[in-house]
């Protein structure tokens, strides 16, 4: 073994066993002498082992909770755009607000659709002309209700002139 393992292991141990030492006398009880009795006899005291304690303080209480009260309104319900679609299988008629070429895009359709029903006016939806062989082809149709009879929507026809859509006029709706 090179000479500085051997120095170093020989402090470790030294270190060792000191340290080993320091506890065990650290926990022998004292012995002291204390003087002669009355009646002649020498004896002897012991004295407790020392025990050291620490003692951390307690951590200060957490704060109290704090409450806040906002008094804002709270936010707007969100917009309900709910457009209709035309029910599966009915038959029916309605109020075409706006006849879209379909190379105006279904955006265009939408918009002019959610302003119809912004205005009030019932049962606001689009659909695809080709798909209703009783409307012309390559078209978007915004519309406004769905009516049993001729009568019933050209009656709600006055409504939606009057909400903007000049235009507007009655069609059937069939598959």
């Amino acid at each position: 073994m090179p000479r500085t393992q051997a120095t170093r292991a020989f402090l470790l141990l030294l270190l060792t066993a000191g340290t080993t030492a320091a506890v065990v006398a650290a926990s022998t009880p004292k012995r002291t002498a204390t003087p002669p009795s009355p009646t002649g006899q020498a004896t002897t005291a012991t004295a407790p082992p020392t025990t050291t304690t620490t003692t951390t303080p307690p951590s200060p209480p957490p704060p109290p909770p704090t409450t806040t009260t906002t008094t804002s309104p709270p936010p707007p319900p969100p917009p309900q755009h709910g457009l209709t679609a035309w029910p599966a299988g009915t038959n029916g008629y309605t109020d075409v607000l706006a006849s879209i070429p379909l190379a105006s895009g279904r955006p265009f359709a939408l918009a002019r659709a959610v302003a119809a029903e912004r205005q009030g006016l019932p049962a606001v939806g689009v659909l695809l002309s080709s798909d209703y062989p009783s409307l012309h082809t390559g078209y978007y149709v915004v519309f406004s209700g769905i009516y049993p009879s001729s009568a019933a929507a050209g009656a709600a026809l006055g409504a939606a002139r009057s909400h903007g859509f000049t235009d507007a006029y009655q069609a059937r709706v069939a598959r």
